[in-house]
């Protein structure tokens, strides 16, 4: 059956069938693994006959086509003869190895499937894969240089996931990993009129709670927590601290509005309740207006830290200088009122559950600032190394 008449059968069902749409999307664009397992999960769910029949046509149709594709595509790089195609060879038998293995148990009396065995074909591009990328991964240990050390461990990684533990590979991994990390130095520097508050200081060199720390990046806050050489220090450089006044803000309102208090009796001329049509007393809404005075409090502190990062390479020549301000709020908002409550809004009401709350310390607030500051330079970090 040739792709065109594939397509007709797609079509011819697609009205009725979306999942079918899919899988005809995933064919028309390539995507032969994707197709055989969409049509796999609905072949499984399908409980009419006459569409497990066109599904099982589908499912044989583009097993073949992707047969084809891999085939030719192992051929055409073959030819090539390039040994950096190696690894794509042994992915593509690898693919074919899988796809058959995902089908196995699909075969039925009206579903037969062309197995084929590549397993030589895998071994023989497994070990020349191998084979070369340790060649190449050696080369560039040679050069001793971390962007040598971390392209060194890809390839090699690669080996480590095909071929594990093959010759000397997860020795020269170790080998890459030491020699391709940086080790930064963070340090924590003064330049303002102020006192750094111990606390602040030791949260924000606590290097463990930023989560820095990677596969080619190890960071320290001490000279004396790694004894070989630096290849960059970074400084966070305090230039000013500002605290703000305690405030408290007052602002009064008065609030008045019309409620019903209970209610009178309409009379008549002669002093009499009147009746309605049904014989009830005729009752007239008791209409009171309401007041009182409210008086809201704010209270607001602030503490802004205003700050620099100075980025170092191992010589200590400067290679970038990044601003970073931070800046902490307190706030507070409550009522007091002299009146009637009824007239309140919910605001007022919630307000009025609050409380004065003493204002916090210049150092608490600094110390608000900490998480912030933290991740602000943290960004700087990931931003700078890029």
């Amino acid at each position: 059956m040739n792709f065109k008449h594939l397509i007709s059968i797609f079509l011819a069902i697609t009205l009725s069938c979306s999942p079918v749409k899919q899988i005809n999307e995933n064919i028309v664009s390539g995507e032969f693994d994707k197709a055989i397992s969409k049509t796999i999960d609905e072949l499984k769910k399908t409980k009419n006959k006459k569409k497990k029949i066109q599904y099982e046509s589908i499912l044989s149709d583009i097993f073949k086509r992707s047969v084809i594709k891999s085939e030719n595509t192992i051929n055409r790089l073959k030819e090539d003869g390039n040994p950096e195609l190696y690894f794509k060879i042994y992915s593509q038998y690898q693919n074919l190895i899988d796809r058959q293995n995902k089908l196995m148990n699909i075969s039925t009396t009206s579903l037969k499937f062309n197995f084929k065995n590549y397993d030589n074909e895998l071994i023989e591009y497994r070990y020349k894969t191998s084979d070369y990328f340790l060649r190449v991964s050696k080369s560039l240990i040679m050069n001793d240089n971390k962007a040598d050390y971390r392209n060194a461990y890809n390839y090699l990684e690669i080996i480590e996931s095909i071929n594990p533990n093959y010759l000397q590979t997860r020795s020269l991994i170790n080998q890459c990993l030491y020699n391709g990390k940086d080790h930064i130095l963070l340090n924590v520097l003064n330049e303002s009129k102020s006192v750094i508050y111990k606390e602040l200081q030791e949260d924000i060199l606590n290097i463990d709670s930023y989560g820095l720390n990677s596969k080619w990046k190890s960071f320290y806050s001490d000279e004396d927590q790694y004894p070989g050489k630096f290849d960059f220090y970074i400084d966070l450089v305090f230039k000013a601290f500002v605290i703000s006044p305690e405030r408290i803000l007052e602002k009064e309102n008065i609030k008045e509005k019309n409620i019903k208090d209970g209610h009178t009796y309409q009379l008549d001329d002669d002093g009499n309740v009147m009746k309605d049509s049904l014989g009830n007393d005729i009752k007239i809404d008791k209409i009171v207006r309401i007041s009182a005075k409210t008086i809201e409090f704010n209270q607001s502190k602030s503490a802004k830290v205003i700050a620099e990062v100075r980025y170092f390479d191992e010589t200590r020549n400067i290679v970038g200088k990044y601003p970073l301000d931070s800046e902490f709020w307190f706030r507070n908002i409550y009522i007091e009122f002299v009146g009637d409550k009824r007239v309140l809004n919910k605001r007022d009401k919630r307000l009025l559950r609050s409380k004065f709350i003493p204002f916090p310390s210049d150092e608490i607030l600094l110390l608000n600032n900490s998480e912030n500051i933290k991740q602000k330079l943290k960004n700087i970090i990931y931003n700078s190394s890029e």
